[in-house]
Parts: structure tokens; sequence; C-alpha cells
């Protein structure tokens, strides 16, 4: 029995030795616990936030795919309302021709051009916006033109040799005339309105101030013959008669 007794304490200390062990294993485990926190990539943390991340990505691209389908059936909706005016094309050439008229200072004929396409095509808003703007300009532009004062032979005489070279008839007879008023024996003045009337077709008064101008100054006969503002008179026996030198 006291052999028994012996062998009972030696158990004991086994015992202890275990159970001191189990600590040491608490500290060994928690050495691998840092590294997994460190690394992370291990436990298979970091694969699935890659292969989420890739599933994103995929998911987003397709997305993109998808958002840039859609622009493209709407230009396809859109194209069919930009065509829809059949007239686009005469609506461009009638905005040109008044643009033309304008920027040769025809400002009347401008303004009646630019009528005309206000009128003719109202499916043309953005057309017809930038006509108004220029019809209001053309129209300030005569307005500033009536606020200059003429007051002598030469500034009315410019101005309707201005209208002259625009092909203004009406206009530039008008200050011609006041021109002639002013100073009746201008042989310049009544050579232009010669001109100004045979253009306009009124052979009378055209052969009437070229006869008044050969008067005063007999070298516009000269000019005359050469002129081709008088083309409408070439063949008039009466003409002829005006630019033919006399014989002495």
């Amino acid at each position: 029995m006291a052999m028994k007794a012996k062998v009972k304490p030696k158990s004991s200390k086994k015992a202890v030795s275990r159970s001191s062990a189990r600590p040491k294993s608490i500290h060994l485990k928690a050495k691998p616990a840092k590294a997994v926190s460190r690394n992370g990539s291990r436990n298979g943390t970091k694969p699935a936030a890659k292969t989420s991340a890739r599933r994103v990505t995929k998911a987003t691209k397709v997305e993109s795919r998808r958002t840039a389908v859609v622009p493209a059936s709407s230009s396809a909706r859109v194209a069919p309302d930009r065509s829809r005016s059949k007239h686009f094309a005469n609506a461009i050439q009638a905005y040109e021709a008044a643009i033309k008229l304008m920027h040769a200072e025809q400002f009347e004929k401008a303004i009646r051009g630019f009528d005309r396409l206000i009128a003719d095509h109202p499916e043309e808003p953005e057309i017809q916006e930038r006509a108004k703007m220029l019809l209001h300009a053309c129209e300030k532009k005569i307005q500033d033109r009536a606020k200059t004062v003429l007051r002598s032979a030469d500034d009315h005489y410019n101005v309707g040799i201005a209208d002259l070279n625009r092909r203004e008839i009406g206009s530039a007879i008008e200050h011609l005339q006041h021109a002639l008023k002013l100073t009746p024996k201008a042989d310049h003045v009544l050579y232009a309105l010669a001109t100004a009337n045979a253009l306009h077709g009124n052979r009378e008064q055209a052969l009437h101030y070229l006869k008044q101008s050969i008067h005063h100054r007999p070298e516009n006969r000269f000019l005359a013959a050469r002129d081709a503002d008088f083309e409408t008179l070439q063949d008039d026996p009466d003409f002829k008669q005006l630019v033919t030198p006399t014989e002495k």
C-alpha cells in the first residue's frame, strides 16, 4: 500500500505539467493569429474580395454597355424629327439670299426677303429666330441712314451714286434730283440722272438729262458712248445723235 501511495504523487506531477503546458499552447496559437491578420490572404478574405470586385467590374461593364445602347436608340428616334422639314433646303436658300442683300446694303429688299422667309417657313424656328434678328438689324440701318443729315449737293450726290451702284434706282433718282435742285448746272449730276433713268427704262428722261449734261460739258458725249449704263439706248437714233460729235 505504501508503494501505491508513492505512485500517486507522480501522476499529480504529470497533471500539473499538463496543466502548465496549456497556457503555452495558448501563446503559440496567438502568433498565427497575428500573422493571419497581417497577411489576410491565407484565410481567404482577399480572394473573396477580388472575386467580388471582378463581379462588380463585370457588372459595371455590362451596365456601361447597356447605357451606351440607350443613346443610340434615342438618337435613332430623334433623327426623323430633324429631317421632318421637307423645305429645309429652301429655307436655307432664302436665308442666304436675304443675307446677300443685307451685305450689299439693300436693306429694303433684305427686309422683304426675311419677311417672306418667316412667313413661308414656320416649321424652322431656329432659322426664323435668326431671320428676325437680322430683320431688326436692317430696320436699324435704315433708321440710321434716315437720321443722317444731307445738307449739301455733294451729300445727296454721293448717296445717289451709292444707291445707283446697288441698283436701287428709285432712291438714286430721288437723291440726285435733290442734288440737282441745289446745283442746277452740275454736269456730273445731270449725267448721273441720265444713267439712272436709262437703267430704269425712262427713255425720255434719260435723253433729256444727257443732253443737258453734254451742253454743260461736251466731253460727256464720249463718256456716254462707251458707258454700259446706256446699253438700252445704243441703237436709239436720238442717243446716237447726242453722242456723235457735231461737224464744224
